[in-house]
C-alpha cells in the first residue's frame, strides 16, 4: 500500500469534516478503517481467499473513486466457474497494480476511464487462474515521460513480485507477469493491460 494513499485518504476525511459533510466523512472512515484491517491481517498471512482478496480491492477503489469524484468507472468479472470455487491465492499481489492503473493511467486521461479486473479460469496443469487489470487511460509511455523519478522504484517492486509468484507456482518457464500496451492501428495508447497468473495455494 502506498503510504501517499494512506495520507491522502486522511486528508479527506478532514475535508468532509472541514465542510461539514459529516455523513460523507464518516462513511469514508469506516471503509478506510475496513481497508486497514483486512490489509493489516492479509500481511500477516501467505494466501487469502478469491472473494476476500476482491472485496479488498472493492473497498480500495470505491474509497478513490470518492476520493476523485467518480472520475472513472470499474468492473469485476468473475468466470462463473471459480464462483463456485474455494480458491485461496497469494496475499498482497493485486492492489499495487489496481493502484497504478488509477494513478499512472486513468488519473491523468481527459474524458472518461475505465477500469476492468477480470478473473479467468485456466485450463492447464499449473494450478492457477488468470488476473487482466486493464485500464483505458494514457498508457505506460506518457506515464514515464511524467513520472520519471518513480520509474526505479516501479520496477523494483515488479521484480518482486515475479518472484513471490514463481515461488509458489508450477510454471517454471514463463513470467507469471506480463504488461501489454494497448494501441490502435496508428501507435497510438489506448490504455494498458497486466496478466497476473496467481497460483493457486
Amino acid at each position: 500500500m502506498n503510504p501517499h494513499f494512506l495520507f491522502n485518504s486522511l486528508n479527506s476525511i478532514r475535508h468532509y469534516i472541514i465542510k461539514n459533510e459529516s455523513h460523507i466523512a464518516s462513511n469514508y472512515l469506516a471503509n478506510f478503517a475496513t481497508l486497514m484491517r483486512k490489509i493489516l491481517d492479509a500481511s500477516e498471512q501467505n494466501k487469502i481467499e478469491l472473494n476476500e482478496e476482491i472485496e479488498t480491492i472493492k473497498l480500495y477503489i470505491e474509497l478513490e473513486l470518492l476520493r476523485f469524484s467518480n472520475k472513472f468507472t470499474y468492473e469485476i468479472i468473475i468466470d462463473e466457474n471459480l464462483k463456485n470455487m474455494d480458491i485461496d491465492i497469494p496475499t498482497m499481489i493485486l492492489q499495487p497494480f489496481v493502484e497504478n492503473a488509477i494513478w499512472h493511467g486513468l488519473l491523468t486521461k481527459e474524458g472518461e476511464g475505465k477500469l476492468t479486473i477480470h478473473f479467468k479460469e485456466i485450463q492447464n496443469e499449473n494450478d492457477e487462474i488468470l488476473c487482466e487489470i486493464t485500464d483505458n487511460g494514457i498508457g505506460r509511455k506518457a506515464s514515464f515521460n511524467t513520472k520519471q523519478k518513480k520509474s526505479q522504484h516501479k520496477s523494483k517492486g515488479i521484480d518482486i513480485t515475479i518472484e513471490r509468484l514463481k515461488k509458489h507456482s508450477n510454471n517454471k518457464i514463463f513470467s507469471p507477469l506480463k504488461i501489454i500496451d494497448l494501441e490502435d492501428d496508428n501507435g497510438n495508447s489506448l490504455g494498458t493491460k497486466v496478466l497476473i497468473y496467481l497460483p493457486i495455494l
